[in-house]
């Protein structure tokens, strides 16, 4: 199976193809910016094996993540609602590839044509908004290890890989915390047997465990991203 980003291989074939020579494969380097607060939107990317964050930004320094996104979607979703720019900055989380297209063949292809992956484009916007309401609530109303649960298995989703790297201080910041309260919770999950996390590297052990102990807001925000592609995969 090649790999694809699950929006184009939705496509039929034929629209796939004549998307073909705007999409090129590129690499995403760890906290590589991709969108910056208040920039143009210049560049769509379609991942299929690395995560980005959406994060917002607040004046006395502190920053949180409003949203992720892996091979389920594409950065870029403000610009396919008309908005140039956006306040919040998308950046890599989990290095990997993707399909980089340019904003104005992305426009012109796809936002402004007859294409069928505006279908899939405003399904996804509605579960990006979902996600991001849903990730507000879970950041106010629900413990961190629960929190972490749900984040690490929403990346390990996405990522189709049981190891990853990732840094305890991104993590803090993403669920905004400190990271001593990251400390404890990930050697809670370590403990339990549920991850190992040595020297920038996360080991997933049991993901059915994750899932267990992720809050509801888990199935909700998944259950969410599953309807883009009922009806969608593998039609040809």
């Amino acid at each position: 199976m090649r790999e694809e980003n699950l929006l184009l291989a939705s496509l039929a074939d034929a629209e796939r193809e004549r998307l073909s020579p705007y999409l090129e494969k590129v690499v995403l380097e760890y906290q590589q910016l991709l969108i910056e607060p208040y920039q143009e939107i210049t560049d769509i990317y379609f991942p299929y094996d690395a995560i980005t964050s959406t994060i917002q930004d607040m004046s006395d320094g502190n920053s949180v993540e409003t949203g992720l996104m892996g091979l389920e979607g594409f950065v870029g979703v403000q610009l396919w609602l008309h908005a140039p720019t956006t306040p919040t900055r998308t950046l890599v989380q989990v290095p990997g590839q993707a399909h980089h297209m340019r904003a104005t063949d992305f426009i012109r292809l796809v936002r402004d044509a007859d294409s069928p992956l505006n279908e899939l484009c405003a399904k996804y916007a509605h579960a990006f908004l979902i996600m991001t309401s849903q990730t507000a609530a879970c950041n106010r109303l629900h413990p961190i290890n629960e929190r972490l649960c749900r984040w690490l298995k929403l990346v390990h989703n996405r990522v189709r890989r049981d190891q990853f790297p990732l840094r305890q201080e991104f993590v803090a910041q993403m669920l905004g915390v400190h990271r001593p309260t990251v400390s404890t919770a990930a050697n809670m999950l370590q403990q339990a047997g549920l991850v190992s996390y040595s020297r920038g590297q996360m080991r997933i052990l049991d993901a059915e465990g994750l899932r267990n102990g992720s809050c509801e807001c888990l199935e909700i925000i998944e259950k969410q991203f599953a309807q883009v592609f009922d009806g969608n995969q593998n039609r040809r």
